[in-house]
């Protein structure tokens, strides 16, 4: 099962972000937040043989819940899925460029 989850900052930034994936092909189509220099946040199909940015396809994209994207110093995991999870806060802005994004309990969960 999936869901989506806010993303917001301080500065104004907002977007969502899907974590997981249908509970028929999450062996194969399964989400989490990646940050590409790009274009910022973006959902990524870590299951994908080759991932990348799914807007520029950039191959240089980092995992939300590790460094440097993310810091340690929050210990309240907010999203999850498998081995990939993330603090409630303490994560890289697109917007600011500051440790200050937080996601937020999902809002939507879908199959």
């Amino acid at each position: 099962m999936g869901s989506t989850h806010r993303v917001v900052c301080d500065c104004g930034f907002r977007s969502s972000v899907r974590v997981g994936g249908p509970r028929a092909t999450y062996l194969e189509e399964s989400y989490f937040p990646f940050y590409c220099k790009t274009c910022g946040i973006v959902s990524v199909n870590y299951r994908a043989k080759d991932i990348r940015c799914p807007k520029c396809q950039s191959r240089v994209v980092r995992q939300y819940g590790k460094p440097p994207i993310s810091t340690h110093e929050e210990k309240v995991t907010i999203i999850q899925d498998f081995n990939y999870s993330a603090p409630y806060k303490g994560n890289l802005c697109p917007g600011c460029k500051k440790m200050t994004l937080q996601f937020l309990p999902a809002s939507i969960r879908f199959d």
